[in-house]
């Protein structure tokens, strides 16, 4: 029994919603955790949930949903969360609540290092209760303070964000922004009106100039990325999105947005259909609803001109295609979605189709697979990545059909094994853990007896206690590690021959968004490599998902 409590399993869960100095850091919070698990003397079932960016105020993009799939698949018989304090968990009250019994149903408890409340017990759930309402409160006290920042900088007609604008600069003394760092500004610069910066104004003028008049601005990108520009707050070069960002905002020809309180919120359908309230966290123009004229100059000296360029600028942007957000896309779109890399330079891969004069017949109204193409983001906004290759999806899914089917076929010297296994063979008997454990507790039975007979001393006595008690704890670590190592073993053995065969049964009649789903489970990455009409073995290389 005492074996069944010390093997008792505990995942860590942590989450930061701002990178800010005065924040409780990531490895604070694991460090006062991990020293509840040892005190409880608990087992740590995987590496710490973390959840980094993530607001308390919802569930639905958490990795709270983890832990319940983790106890709904029944992995573990017993399973405690380890959060810091109650305020990681959630800070909105009656969704915390309604998280907390939909994973004490599943048997799971939950546990705070620094509020450690029994939640088994009347008082445990009222004090939780309390802490998750003290909780809400800070939010909700914080979330009101800004609004009146907010309210305040718009009526000086100030942006809301006091951060580093590309193209703008404070004053010669003050350092400029960087990420992660906190703002520093001077005594002639609190009032926060940015100046125009003599290097990179003309530089947005003309981007500005460039993308009204329906230049491409990729070439644009391209060029800047040649002549050695980089964004002075990111230390980046300027890709192609994030110049769109800086236009779309329309602050180098002088304006200031904000959303409307309509604005602020969408509902978006999850995996299930049901809807979800969301943060809109779109960029583009048409989400916010005010564009005032703000305190700073114009990269544009003449209003009349910018108001021109700003017109012919919206037309354009209200004519491009509109591809939906990151977070509201609920299926991937093609079968390897995320899963392109690029061997050289290490990032992930983008598709592209081929011109519509090119195009073969749509397949179930979705593009035709050889239309489909992959090739480095790195090489497509800056050209940078020479060596990189481009990919088609009709060859990758056929290399993956065929990886797959290998995979999942038997070796062929599988009878050799199998009659190999029948021979006796003669192992070393090992003296199992358990049985170990067993052993030393006869032993400290048989020495309480001696001392209490008087048969040796107290001093011989405690030396032999102190190598039984070294004994108990290497034996406990052993017992452990061979748990941990059989679930890995397993899961090494056993779910991947499984998962092949049910991906390549399902393949054929599954959806793209099915496929990227099966994939994940053994995929970690398919890298593309250089060069027309190779092998696909040779073409693709598919990363294990267990793999190191």
């Amino acid at each position: 029994m005492n074996v069944r409590l010390r093997m008792r399993r505990a995942v860590i869960y942590i989450r930061v919603s701002v990178a800010r100095e005065e924040m409780i850091s990531p490895e604070l919070q694991e460090h006062q955790c991990r020293g509840l698990v040892e005190r409880e003397g608990l087992v740590l079932a995987r590496d710490p949930l973390m959840d980094l960016g993530k607001s308390g105020r919802g569930f639905s993009d958490r990795q709270i949903a983890e832990i319940v799939a983790m106890a709904e698949r029944g992995e573990f018989e017993v399973l405690v969360l380890v959060l810091w304090v109650w305020s990681r968990f959630g800070r909105n009250t009656l969704e915390s609540l309604q998280n907390l019994d939909r994973l004490t149903d599943l048997g799971v408890e939950v546990r705070a290092a620094k509020e450690d409340f029994d939640g088994r017990t009347v008082i445990g759930r009222f004090a939780i209760r309390q802490m998750l309402n003290i909780a809400e409160l800070f939010s909700d006290q914080l979330s009101e303070t800004w609004k009146e920042t907010i309210a305040r900088r718009r009526r000086r007609g100030l942006p809301h964000a006091n951060q580093g604008r590309f193209g703008y600069y404070r004053c010669e003394t003050c350092p400029p922004k960087k990420r992660g760092v906190p703002l520093e500004t001077c005594r002639e610069c609190r009032a926060g009106v940015l100046k125009v910066d003599p290097v990179f104004g003309p530089l947005l003028a003309d981007a500005f100039e460039w993308a009204a008049g329906g230049g491409n601005l990729g070439h644009l990108v391209r060029e800047w990325c040649a002549a050695g520009v980089v964004d002075p707050v990111t230390g980046l070069p300027v890709s192609v999105g994030r110049l769109y960002d800086v236009l779309d905002s329309g602050f180098g020809l002088g304006f200031v947005r904000y959303r409307l309180p309509e604005q602020l919120h969408k509902l978006v359908p999850d995996r299930d259909g049901a809807p979800q309230r969301r943060r809109n966290r779109s960029r583009r123009p048409e989400e916010f609803g005010l564009y005032l004229p703000g305190q700073h100059e114009s990269v544009i000296g003449d209003r009349a001109r910018c108001e021109d360029v700003w017109d012919r600028y919206m037309a354009r942007r209200g004519r491009a295609p509109k591809r939906a957000a990151i977070e509201d896309r609920q299926e991937a779109r093609y079968s390897v979605s995320g899963l392109m890399g690029c061997p050289h330079c290490g990032v992930s891969m983008q598709p592209l189709l081929r011109a519509k004069k090119q195009r073969r017949p749509a397949v179930g109204g979705r593009p035709h697979p050889h239309d489909v193409t992959w090739r480095c983001r790195t090489h497509a906004e800056f050209g940078s990545c020479p060596e990189s290759g481009y990919g088609n999806l009709e060859h990758v899914e056929e290399h993956i059909v065929t990886w797959l089917e290998q995979q999942a076929a038997p070796p062929a010297d599988l009878e050799k094994r199998i009659a190999r296994a029948r021979r006796p063979v003669s192992v070393p008997v090992r003296v199992s853990a358990v049985g170990v454990l067993a052993e030393l507790d006869r032993q400290e039975d048989n020495l309480a007896d001696a001392v209490s007979v008087g048969a040796i001393s107290i001093e011989a006595a405690r030396r032999k206690q102190e190598k039984i008690t070294v004994r108990r704890l290497e034996t406990q670590e052993r017992l452990a590690d061979e748990s941990m190592s059989a679930e890995v073993h397993d899961a090494r053995r056993k779910e991947p021959s499984a998962s092949f065969l049910g991906i390549r049964a399902e393949w054929e009649l599954a959806s793209p968004d099915q496929r990227n789903r099966l994939l994940r489970t053994v995929v970690k990455q398919v890298l593309v490599r250089r060069g027309r009409g190779i092998p696909l073995p040779d073409k693709y290389e598919i990363v294990r998902a267990w793999a190191a």
